[in-house]
């Protein structure tokens, strides 16, 4: 799939340490894959039989039709363009895989990720996604160009298939007409976009790269993204939050508390200004990247 648009390529490395990985990607907001630290992805345990054996005791609904796991991956694999599998279809690693948290190391964006933190109130922690794993067939896409829900960092590993991940920087939010109600949504179809009521997206610049096997790609706080699925597709997905998108984190999750809790949505904005202080003087006395 490619974006009716101008479009670079996403820089791809390898043998980064994590120092340079943090000084050159996340500090600067850069996109990047990494293409040397997911072996874990060759594991039996991330093969389509391993699923069908030992979790088709997991349904999940999809377009309002409830499918078992082993349904949802023959679907997968047998998905066309013209005949596609339902799609996302996505599951929550620690409910549904819990075994899967012993397998797959973190890779940190900053000194520590504070959604996993236990001074994070479970009601904030819970509104994320935090560990997921997609399952996807060929043809399927991620239905529209968007920002990950509260400006959260996002870590994806493909683990079976190939993948494009189309990206837009935040500086190209203006071409890209935000929707009015879900702001982090855009409301172009960046495959075939209606240039009389959207004339701006012809300026707009994407970046793209197929993440292959094995590869992780770091998608920064409030770029916006899609995907468009080649094969039958496994990927990972883990939401970050440090230093560098903490505040806007915290903003976006006082917007909700504000308009589910009114009185009690100034909690939220005491809770950013002291947890701050206190994620950052732990991170530098104790989370060293090395």
């Amino acid at each position: 799939m490619s974006p009716n648009t101008n479009v670079t390529e996403i820089e791809r490395c390898s043998g980064l340490s994590n120092i340079e990985f943090y000084n050159k990607y996340v500090k600067k907001s850069l996109p990047v894959v990494i293409s040397d630290k997911a072996q874990w992805t060759s594991l039996e345990k991330f093969t389509p039989e391993y699923f069908k054996s030992n979790y088709n005791h997991i349904h999940k609904k999809v377009d309002k039709k409830t499918y078992s796991l082993s349904e949802i991956i023959d679907l997968c694999i047998a998905s066309t363009p013209e005949n596609k599998a339902p799609y996302p279809n996505i599951y929550s690693v620690p409910k549904d895989f819990p075994e899967y948290n012993e397998v797959i190391p973190n890779m940190l964006y900053g000194k520590s990720n504070r959604i996993f933190s236990r001074l994070l109130p479970k009601i904030i922690s819970k509104q994320n996604n935090q560990q997921e794993l997609f399952f996807g067939g060929k043809g399927c896409s991620f239905p529209r160009l968007h920002i990950d829900y509260n400006w959260v960092h996002t870590q994806l590993t493909q683990v079976i298939g190939e993948k494009d991940f189309i990206l837009y920087p935040p500086n190209q939010t203006p071409y890209l007409y935000p929707d009015k109600l879900l702001p982090n949504y855009s409301q172009v179809n960046i495959i075939n976009p209606d240039y009389d009521k959207f004339p701006l997206f012809k300026k707009a610049e994407a970046l793209k790269i197929t993440l292959k096997p094995g590869e992780t790609i770091f998608i920064p706080s409030g770029w916006w993204h899609t995907t468009y699925i080649h094969n039958f597709n496994l990927t990972y997905a883990v939401d970050h939050v440090n230093s560098f998108n903490w505040d806007i984190f915290m903003d976006k999750n006082y917007l909700v508390a504000k308009k589910h809790y009114p009185k009690l949505a100034w909690i939220v904005k005491i809770y950013k200004v002291i947890m701050k202080r206190i994620f950052n003087l732990k991170e530098s006395l104790f989370d060293r990247i090395k």
